[in-house]
C-alpha cells in the first residue's frame, strides 16, 4: 500500500473539534456502512444520486478498496465514546483511465457538515491528485445541492460547470501544491 502521498495527522475543525484525517484501507468496509447510516436521505441521495437505505456490501468494497494512486480516498475520523473509530467524512477520486483529470466526491455526515469539513477534505485531496499528476478534478453536482455549490465557489473551484440532464457537470484545474 503506497500512502505516501498522504500522512495520517490530526485537524482542528472552526469550531474546534479535532478529527483524524487518513488514506481510507479496505478494513473501513464497516465504518463506511455506518457513516451511510447516519447521513439524512437527503446527503445520500446527493452523494449517491440514489435514495439508498443501506450501502450494498459490494459498493462499501469498491469505496474501501483502492490502489492509493489512480483511485485515492481520504477519511475524517473520530473516536465514539467506546473507543471505536468512526467515519464522518470522506473525499475521494478516481483517475479517468490514461488521463490527468480524476472524478472526485466527498460526503460529510449531517452532524459534521457547515463546520470546515468538506473544504479540508478537498483541499487535501487536491493535494494528492497534484502529487499523483492529476490536473483537473470533476464532478457532478445536482442543482439543489447548494451546500456543495456554495462550497466549490467559496473555494474558488467552479471554473467550468454546465447543466446537463438535471445535473451540473463541474470541472476545475488542481491549483499547484506548495
Amino acid at each position: 500500500m503506497n500512502t505516501t502521498a498522504f500522512q495520517a495527522r490530526t485537524i482542528e475543525l472552526r469550531d474546534g473539534t479535532k478529527l483524524q484525517l487518513r488514506p481510507i484501507v479496505p478494513e473501513d468496509e464497516a465504518l463506511l456502512h455506518e457513516a451511510v447510516a447516519a447521513m439524512s436521505e437527503r446527503t445520500v441521495y446527493f452523494r449517491f444520486f440514489s435514495p439508498i437505505k443501506r450501502m450494498s456490501d459490494a459498493l462499501a468494497h469498491r469505496l474501501a478498496v483502492v490502489d492509493y494512486n489512480d483511485r485515492f480516498a481520504i477519511v475524517a475520523t473520530t473516536r465514539k465514546p467506546t473507543g471505536k473509530e468512526r467515519i464522518v467524512g470522506v473525499a475521494r477520486y478516481d483517475r479517468a483511465s490514461g488521463t490527468d483529470v480524476a472524478e472526485v466526491a466527498v460526503a460529510v455526515i449531517d452532524e459534521f457538515q457547515r463546520r470546515g469539513l468538506g473544504s479540508v477534505l478537498l483541499t487535501e485531496l487536491a493535494r494528492v491528485g497534484r502529487a499523483h499528476e492529476i490536473k483537473t478534478f470533476s464532478l457532478i453536482v445536482l442543482p439543489e445541492n447548494s451546500e456543495m455549490l456554495g462550497l466549490l465557489r467559496k473555494m474558488g473551484w467552479i471554473h467550468q460547470a454546465r447543466l446537463s440532464g438535471g445535473m451540473y457537470e463541474i470541472s476545475f484545474d488542481l491549483p499547484e501544491t506548495r
